[in-house]
Order: C-alpha cells, then structure tokens, then sequence
C-alpha cells in the first residue's frame, strides 16, 4: 500500500533525526526517498519541506 510506503518513509527521516544527523543529510535522504515514480525529483526546498512537515506532524 501506498499509505504504508510513506509512514515507513516518515519513521525513517524520524530515526534520522532522532540519530543526531545533520540537517542537510536528513534533507538529502527525504528527497532520495520520496522521488522516483510519479514524482521524478525534487528539489532541496522541497526536502526541506518533507522534513519539516513529517518532523512536525509524525515524530514523537
């Protein structure tokens, strides 16, 4: 399922952050995740927001 997909994607960029990692190499990895498929690239603004919205929204 496509809704499994993105929370497993979501836990992952958590326990990136949770590990202590940079910035940059969370925003990095959330664009890696997301894109491909439908959604060929993304940009770093648009990692940014990946990341702050799952930061937000999904971390405990």
């Amino acid at each position: 399922m496509k809704e499994d997909r993105a929370a497993s994607r979501a836990r992952n960029i958590c326990m990136n952050i949770q590990a202590g990692e940079d910035g940059e190499a969370v925003r990095t990895k959330a664009v890696l995740r997301y894109e491909g498929g439908t959604v060929p690239s993304l940009s770093d603004d648009q990692g940014e927001a990946i990341v702050k919205a799952v930061k937000s929204s999904f971390c405990d």
